[in-house]
């Protein structure tokens, strides 16, 4: 065998472990990829938690309820509690909003996301946080809430009398 022949063979195996290395190295962006977002998504239902266990607090849960069924109601204290508490719910929209535009929160997520949106926008309270709040979000954030925004029935139904009908067709079922 002569020097010309192994320099070939050393070629064709440095050839092949190029294409090893690039079959590797998409499989292990791809391994990232999918670490990523499901970081963004512990990340989206972490925020999405700690919300709703700030709803635990007994302040803010009156102040919510009062501010559902009558937001004119509320004295200066509970208007910025509630403004803070709503004001973090449509901030920690909007991150999920700027994720699924850039490709790293899935459609199923976001999907779920404007769900809640357009539900919250349906109670005056929310719309009022939202009309204070939007000028601090990014313009097509705040375009498409303010689409979504527009498109809401208001609906006096508070959480507290949709529980009570749920309640009442649970104990019915016993």
């Amino acid at each position: 065998m002569t020097l010309a022949d192994l320099a070939a063979i050393g070629s064709f195996v440095s050839g092949i472990a190029v294409v090893v290395s690039f079959v590797f190295l998409t499989l292990q962006i791809r391994q990232n990829n999918r670490n990523q977002r499901s970081l963004m998504q512990q990340a989206r239902t972490n925020r999405n938690m700690e919300s709703l266990l700030h709803l635990a607090d007994p302040y803010i849960s009156e102040t919510v309820a009062l501010a559902n069924a009558n937001c004119t109601a509320l004295s200066p204290a509970q208007i910025w509690a509630f403004y803070g508490m709503a004001g973090a719910v449509f901030w920690s929209y909007e991150d999920s909003f700027m994720q699924f535009r850039t490709g790293t929160l899935d459609k199923q997520s976001w999907t779920s996301d404007e769900a809640t949106l357009r539900r919250i926008l349906r109670r005056p309270a929310y719309r009022v946080v939202w009309r204070m709040a939007r000028d601090g979000m990014s313009a097509e954030y705040r375009e498409a809430v303010n689409a979504m925004m527009r498109d809401a029935k208001i609906d006096p139904t508070t959480l507290t009398d949709v529980w009570k009908v749920y309640a009442a067709e649970e104990a019915a079922r016993t």
